[in-house]
């Protein structure tokens, strides 16, 4: 088969993966439909909320009453903002970089240079996006096993990495293991006496 032919049955078959992608979400029902509606109205003005200072801002029990939800709910999506926009960054660059390729297999082309790099730059996103997730999921999991008693060697090493990222809560989670690692040596320390302590001053 020679290269041109063989790149056009590759873009077909590229083509008809991703169309299967695209026809596998369905339709969105009507329950469904205003789940999502409330949860990006929720997220809309959590965003507001966190944006606008603590003296201003009404309380989150106060907020969750003025959206008609219970606070444990709204405390939920609060809790899970960050990992959220890290989701959606994913799911936007994936989209861009899909609509660029079937811009060029629609109009039976190749991509050009400029469709290539942007391509190239929203795949980079994307990856960034889900590691960053990644990561937000193992800071949850180190805290919890905090929570339990010292971390591990392996662990503690994760969380210098996480802090040094950036990620949130990371160098608070940090500091307070290390506080309590300091607090443990001293409580190891051995009793000094009286005696012992008035001798040492003396000598």
């Amino acid at each position: 088969m020679k290269p041109q032919a063989h790149s056009k049955v590759m873009l077909h078959l590229l083509a008809a993966e991703l169309a299967t992608r695209r026809d596998q979400v369905g339709p969105v029902r009507g329950r469904k439909h205003t789940q999502e509606s409330r949860a990006t109205e929720f997220r809309q003005r959590l965003t507001a909320w966190n944006q606008t200072p603590e003296s201003l801002r009404p309380s989150l029990r106060a907020l969750a009453r003025q959206l008609g939800t219970s606070h444990q709910l709204l405390k939920h999506y609060l809790d899970g903002m960050e990992k959220w926009k890290y989701k959606e960054r994913h799911r936007k660059a994936t989209e861009e970089s899909d609509q660029i390729l079937f811009r060029a297999i629609d109009e039976g082309r190749p991509m050009t240079e400029q469709e290539q790099n942007r391509r190239y730059d929203c795949m980079m996103t994307a990856i960034r996006a889900k590691v960053c997730s990644i990561g937000l999921d193992e800071l949850a999991r180190l805290k919890q096993e905090a929570r339990r008693g010292p971390l591990h060697p392996a662990q503690f090493k994760l969380l210098k990495i996480l802090a040094k990222r950036g990620f949130p809560e990371a160098q608070e989670l940090l500091e307070k293991c290390l506080r309590s690692a300091m607090n443990s040596c001293n409580d190891n320390l051995p009793a000094i006496s009286a005696v012992a302590a008035k001798s040492f001053r003396t000598a």
